[in-house]
């Protein structure tokens, strides 16, 4: 088996869309009415965001292949709902298809992206994961994250959902 994790680029906007659209599918099933995943995380509308996302250059994205086939990514950037101090940055999103699920690839790109974020001189990372994604929030904390007790409401079409925020010491 041949890995390899590398910095996304403008080419790689409808691979990150489609790897975000299937594992958003799969993994929010029975968290999010199909309805609303259907529209939210369809292919098109995540490499659109994925477009400008790379373009504006924020927040950074890594691709993780196995064997050559694109397997998952992350994205890190600027902390988007925190008044932390510069020595804060968020995990955006680690998404993997469901088909590289339990494969230990998650693990390595998310060791990988941390390794990349304190390269870059920050070490205090939060993410912010739905309370409901019990199979999400063992896999951080499995990695040494904790949940601080933070906690919002955000809207998707309608639909209220509580997203907790976890938090990792990198220093």
């Amino acid at each position: 088996m041949s890995r390899l994790i590398r910095y996304a680029n403008i080419d790689d906007a409808e691979i990150l869309g489609r790897i975000h659209s299937e594992s958003s599918k799969a993994g929010f099933k029975d968290i999010i009415p199909d309805n609303i995943l259907n529209v939210v995380f369809s292919a098109e509308r995540r490499t659109k965001s994925f477009i400008r996302e790379l373009t504006e250059g924020s927040p950074t994205s890594a691709i993780v292949f196995e064997d050559n086939e694109p397997a998952g990514f992350i994205s890190f950037g600027k902390c988007r709902y925190s008044n932390n101090d510069k020595s804060w940055t968020e995990l955006w999103r680690i998404y993997l298809l469901p088909k590289f699920w339990g494969s230990g690839i998650a693990t390595e790109l998310l060791v990988w992206g941390l390794n990349e974020i304190h390269k870059s001189n920050f070490t205090n990372v939060e993410l912010w994961v739905l309370e409901d994604n019990a199979r999400a929030r063992k896999f951080y904390e499995k990695i040494g994250f904790k949940h601080d007790n933070t906690s919002q409401i955000i809207d998707i079409m309608g639909v209220g959902l509580k997203e907790i925020r976890y938090i990792k010491s990198i220093g």
